[in-house]
């Protein structure tokens, strides 16, 4: 095995994998938390608008996967079968087709932020404070895709831990910004929702250009120079996985929108609550998100080195651990509720309604475990259009038919649309597992 090779290897392992995206997902999570407990101190109906963009958010994230998830794939499997010359014309293929597919996306937003606001039938103040934000960050999404595929390129060459400094020092400057927006500090006047959108879109594009000097420092070849000898194949490759890829999540969010929809119609403390809930209750699957995508990445690379049999233990084993964290953490939530609660909001209608909900995140939470792993491990593997089917189905046909039925039509309200996002959980996560079990992934080897 040659010194490259060798030293590739050494950074497969699962712990040194997983520790920095764990520390990366829960630096996210934090950034995303602070963002709403600094909106609450400005106004709920900030918070609420804030809910909304965060559903849009994840489906332009989606969209992005779309070119970063079969980069992901196809290079840690081409660096597993030690053929690095494809694995860097990936790399270039990548980031030309996520400067193209970002552009798109940002223009589509500047343009019609408003059409996709008014498609919440959201309150005029809620209203006003979403397109606020999304007329700023979503204009730069290009950043945002372009910023996900570098992570994924480093990822992929098994240097997780260089996107984890990057984002700490990205949500360092993004909290400084809210500050600035929302404190008054050196008798600056309150930029309110905008000046938080501002905030965010500036610590993303500082984490982008560190992004791209990091890669220049790990020496991940690149060659720019040959772009126009990379194969139309290649393309077809990155683009035909990534579609299969990120349908699974891009189902996942819209059925997400829909239940917002859904909870908007209960109206604004329900969705506050729900907003407010979904941060706190992040922190409990963090652990085994990272864990399932440094599986993915591990999985890729020993499909391309032909040991399944060896993968297909390990994978089970990162279950049990995962959902043994999941249920510690969510569990830990619950006893102290009211304390978090607190943090965010003293209203008695939301509180009552958040209480409620992170109870009901340990039925949620504990199903949700089996997909972030066994999913994320399919997809390493090449079989994907599996996951996405079973994932169209029980999302639409349990998710958001039950939390129509139970949430509105039962009367059961927020939390009849939380227990059906439950269901949906659990139902995907047993045929997954039963899927992984059965080892009909090892035919879907893509290189």
């Amino acid at each position: 095995m040659s010194n490259r090779a060798s030293a590739l290897s050494n950074r497969m392992n699962i712990v040194a994998l997983t520790w920095p995206i764990f520390i990366e997902v829960l630096l996210r999570t934090a950034l995303n938390t602070t963002d709403v407990f600094m909106l609450s101190g400005y106004s709920d109906q900030a918070v609420s608008a804030v809910g909304v963009i965060t559903q849009i958010s994840f489906f332009l994230i989606v969209i992005s996967m779309m070119v970063s998830s079969g980069t992901g794939i196809l290079i840690a499997q081409y660096n597993g079968a030690s053929k690095f010359a494809e694995a860097a014309q990936t790399g270039v293929a990548s980031i030309l087709l996520a400067l193209v597919v970002g552009f798109g996306l940002s223009l589509a937003l500047f343009l019609g932020a408003e059409h996709f606001i008014a498609l919440f039938g959201l309150e005029e103040q809620v209203a006003d404070f979403g397109y606020d934000y999304l007329i700023i960050s979503g204009s730069m999404t290009f950043n945002v895709t372009l910023g996900i595929v570098l992570t994924t390129i480093l990822r992929s060459h098994g240097y997780s831990r260089s996107p984890m400094m990057i984002n700490l020092i990205a949500g360092v400057i993004n909290i400084a910004g809210n500050y600035i927006a929302l404190y008054q500090p050196f008798g600056l006047p309150v930029f309110g929702v905008s000046g938080v959108a501002t905030a965010t879109v500036v610590s993303q594009l500082i984490g982008t250009l560190l992004m791209i000097g990091m890669v220049r420092a790990k020496k991940i070849e690149l060659p720019f120079a040959t772009w126009r000898d990379i194969p139309n194949q290649l393309y077809k490759k990155i683009i035909k996985i990534g579609v299969m890829n990120a349908g699974e999540v891009l189902s996942y969010n819209m059925a997400q929108m829909a239940i917002v929809y859904f909870v908007v119609q209960m109206g604004t403390a329900s969705l506050a609550a729900f907003t407010y809930t979904q941060n706190i209750t992040r922190v409990s699957f963090a652990f085994a998100l990272a864990l399932g995508q440094a599986g993915q990445i591990q999985t890729s690379y020993f499909i391309g080195k032909g040991w399944s049999d060896d993968i297909l233990n390990r994978v089970q084993k990162y279950y049990l651990v995962g959902l043994a964290a999941s249920i510690s953490i969510v569990v830990s939530l619950f006893i102290f509720r009211y304390p978090l609660i607190d943090l965010f909001t003293q209203d008695p209608e939301i509180v009552t309604l958040v209480a409620l909900l992170i109870g009901g995140s340990i039925f949620v939470e504990s199903g949700r475990v089996s997909n972030l792993i066994f999913i994320a491990a399919l997809k390493g593997a090449g079989d994907i259009k599996f996951p996405v089917q079973m994932g169209i189905l029980s999302m639409w046909g349990v998710a958001v038919m039950f939390a129509y039925l139970l949430g509105i039509h039962w009367g059961y309200g927020i939390l009849g649309a939380w227990i059906a996002i439950g269901m949906d959980e659990w139902l995907r996560g047993i045929v997954m597992i039963r899927r992984w079990r059965s080892k009909v992934w090892t035919r879907f080897a893509l290189t």
